[in-house]
């Protein structure tokens, strides 16, 4: 869900010129998406750090060296996979937002369902054992990093420059 703020305020920015503005100043796609690419993994930042926070507390708490190592391990493994999500939901957001016809709001779910479907195996990998499920979700946040960079990269050849005038 983090994503959708900075999207709401790329279609914004886009029904108001903001893009086009930016466009000829020399900017071209990718640049633009980096930047909204940037807001959106602050926004992600500020929920893992408070996350890596509670852990650190809880296991301090706890007094236990393997239980915080194995915590910090898993909280390493949740921000690989959370950071490589929300990147690829943002970019694919972007993308599809900027490929349809503009309306009031984010007219981009299909990505936040895409986001959804790293996110949603997780919930049961509890049931795997620590090292199986360590090796899931570091597959699954290789793989949405690499579709993100992906997206990013062919982002100049996607999307045109006139789709992201208003």
């Amino acid at each position: 869900m983090f994503p959708t703020p900075i999207i709401m305020l790329y279609v914004y920015d886009k029904n108001n010129g903001v893009l086009e503005y930016l466009l000829s100043l020399g900017w071209n796609q990718s640049d633009i998406f980096k930047q909204y690419l940037k807001s959106t993994l602050f926004l992600a930042a500020i929920l893992f750090a408070g996350q890596a926070a509670v852990v650190v507390v809880a296991s301090a708490i706890s007094g236990s060296l393997t239980l915080f190592l194995l915590n910090l391990l898993m909280l390493a493994l949740t921000a690989f996979l959370g950071f490589s999500v929300v990147a690829f939901v943002t970019v694919a957001m972007m993308a599809f937002s900027s490929l349809q016809k503009q309306r009031v709001g984010a007219n981009s779910p299909l990505a936040l369902i895409l986001g959804v479907v790293f996110i949603f195996p997780t919930f049961y990998l509890g049931f795997l054992g620590f090292t199986p499920a360590a090796l899931v979700i570091l597959t699954l946040a290789i793989l949405a990093t690499a579709l993100a960079i992906a997206l990013l990269l062919l982002s100049g050849r996607l999307i045109r420059r006139e789709k992201m005038l208003p």
